[in-house]
């Protein structure tokens, strides 16, 4: 069976990333029996697509582009003709921040993006903002951490929805906190009481809940660690944390976490350019299994085929799709295709 895949890029040279090659939206096939990706039809060219996600609309998806105009993000939905290999821009907002990194969208429609960019001159400063049935709702975060050079404001760097969709989650890199918000209809109020704050200077960067929605678990870019916590209704208990410094003792920057369906946890770590395979313990605290070769430089999102026997990593700046066999717990020896990108940063299955 195949399986169309996305992949954001960006295309335009900026600071941190000044080799910037990429087409936008590319599209692939995907061979679930093999691991072969092949590319089909024409990109969508979406300036820097920094993040795609699925969308409720059967054959759309979103993608969040990095500054659409050079001053702030915006959020597109693309339509995809499967028969002909055909991706089509549908519509695009802005998204009223810059820095667009992160978006997740509800069953019933509703979207949530993530702008990492503090407050510019040049942009609105929306942390996060809501697009749902009437006007768009904007979130701000106030604060700073101990981390000059990555803390000096807010940083929202992921957004997603609890287990039952009653909450949304926001990490945010820059004030050592998931900011969480309870929705009512197609907005979201504020839940304080329900935040989770981390040593200060962590980094709080993405996260995941696991299969049963019991389990909370964040990847820290900063400290380079996991956090596990027990999750009910809101409520969060820590059960505890585990570093990924690598034995060397070399600097490390984790960015993707994904999940397995059979319950192990897969970092990308950049720096390092590898994956640590971590699997919970009796409690259900993340623990580390094995660490092994991204199969490029600066492995940034991953995801695993839909059936769990392919791990898919966008390795940045090599500009390559590594597929790898994941079994019993492990990547295997050797990939089972490698894909030219220019500059990947993003993978969905749609």
């Amino acid at each position: 069976m195949e399986r169309h895949l996305a992949i954001g890029s960006l295309t335009r040279p900026a600071p941190q990333y000044a080799a910037a090659d990429g087409a936008g939206v590319i599209l692939c096939r995907f061979d679930e029996a093999t691991g072969a990706l092949t590319e089909v039809g024409e990109p969508l060219r979406l300036d820097d697509s920094s993040w795609i996600t699925g969308a409720a609309e059967p054959d759309r998806f979103h993608v969040v582009t990095d500054c659409d105009d050079g001053a702030q993000s915006a959020l597109a939905t693309a339509r995809l003709h499967r028969d002909t290999d055909r991706m089509e821009l549908v519509a695009k907002w802005p998204a009223s921040g810059h820095e667009g990194c992160h978006a997740v969208a509800g069953p019933d429609g509703l979207i949530a993006v993530a702008n990492y960019g503090g407050p510019r001159d040049t942009a609105p400063d929306a942390g996060v903002t809501i697009f749902g049935a009437g006007e768009p709702q904007h979130l701000r975060h106030k604060g700073s951490g101990p981390n000059k050079a990555r803390q000096e404001a807010a940083h929202a760097h992921c957004v997603g929805f609890s287990p039952d969709g009653r909450y949304l989650i926001v990490a945010d890199l820059g004030i050592d906190r998931l900011v969480i918000y309870e929705r009512t209809g197609d907005a979201v109020v504020p839940r304080p009481d329900l935040d989770i704050g981390f040593p200060p200077g962590t980094g709080p960067r993405h996260f995941l809940f696991n299969a049963e929605g019991t389990r909370l678990h964040v990847v820290s870019e900063l400290i380079g660690a996991v956090f596990s916590f027990a999750w009910n209704d809101g409520a969060t208990d820590l059960l505890g944390s585990e570093p990924l410094a690598h034995p060397s003792g070399a600097e490390i920057q984790p960015a993707g976490i994904v999940l397995h369906p059979d319950g192990q946890i897969v970092v990308s770590v950049r720096l390092t350019d590898e994956l640590v395979v971590l699997s919970p313990d009796a409690k259900g605290t993340a623990r580390i299994s094995g660490r092994y070769p991204a199969g490029g430089t600066t492995p940034r999102d991953l995801t695993f085929s839909p059936d769990g026997r392919f791990l898919l990593v966008a390795n940045q700046d090599s500009g390559r799709i590594t597929v790898w066999p994941f079994e019993k717990g492990q990547p295997g020896p050797r990939p089972a295709c490698e894909l030219p990108v220019g500059t990947p940063m993003a993978l969905a299955f749609v």
